[in-house]
């Protein structure tokens, strides 16, 4: 599983400094009807999304916000909400879970959804601006991100117990993937610091999942990296109000 670390963690970095705090636009939900979406090409909702189905989405969206950049489908909305669950529905990861499908070409297909990941996240920031008008969709779309990254180490794991010829040349891959993972949590970690672009309940639920994930994943984690991903957490518990938050993130740092 091939992954390219330096340019995926680059376009992060980009994102990441562009997303400056200050105040909020407003949360008048101006995106589009089914049946507009339908028009324009995205793929039904009511089915499970394979990796065509979100490039298609991500070119189709991508081409929506130049002209109309509040008409993005958005979370919970009474018209556009079944698309952006759709868009990060996990269950669209449910390949991962056919036995039928060599490890390989499992790991093949995943790696897909790294680009389809920084795509969605690029779509739906406001690049450039002071404000996040998608801001609880930015928060889950981090956690779809994580999800995928993940996954890829949970496969990866099975990949290193196999001893299919196949599997055995992508073994010496997991180290990437791992970094890959890392660079993930430090990218969301890095965001999370700027609170007044986002709603205090939706930065604890992503404090519960991060949470939840690094504590999993605690165990391979080397000193280094570990100290990275401590200092931000540090300096989140010092920007935050939440005393969920701090409490979470004092037990983390105390497991790593």
């Amino acid at each position: 599983m091939q992954i390219m670390k330096s340019k995926a963690f680059g376009v992060f970095l980009l994102i990441t400094l562009l997303l400056t705090a200050c105040g909020k636009l407003s949360d008048k939900d101006q995106s589009l009807t089914p049946e507009e979406y339908d028009e324009i090409g995205i793929p039904d909702p009511s089915k499970l999304w394979n990796h065509e189905d979100y490039m298609e989405t991500c070119e189709i969206l991508d081409n929506l916000k130049t002209f109309k950049p509040y008409a993005l489908p958005k979370k919970d909305s009474k018209r556009s909400g079944i698309y952006f669950s759709r868009i990060i529905n996990p269950d669209n990861l449910s390949f991962l879970l056919d036995e039928t499908t060599p490890l390989s070409e499992r790991a093949y297909q995943i790696q897909k959804y790294i680009e389809i990941q920084r795509l969605l996240i690029f779509i739906y920031t406001n690049l450039g601006s002071n404000e996040q008008y998608y801001n609880r969709e930015l928060i889950d779309l981090y956690i779809f991100s994580l999800t995928i990254a993940q996954s890829m180490l949970d496969l990866g794991e099975r990949i290193n117990e196999s001893i299919e010829e196949e599997d055995l040349k992508m073994q010496n891959r997991f180290h990437s993937i791992q970094n890959l993972y890392l660079s993930m949590v430090l990218f969301v970690l890095e965001n999370q610091k700027k609170t007044s672009l986002f709603k205090e309940a939706d930065l604890e639920k992503l404090t519960d999942f991060l949470y939840s994930s690094v504590s999993v994943n605690s165990g391979w984690i080397e000193s280094d990296a570990a100290e990275d991903i401590k200092l931000r957490l540090q300096e989140i518990i010092d920007n935050t109000s939440s005393e969920h938050i701090k409490n979470k993130y004092s037990m983390l740092i105390e497991a790593l």
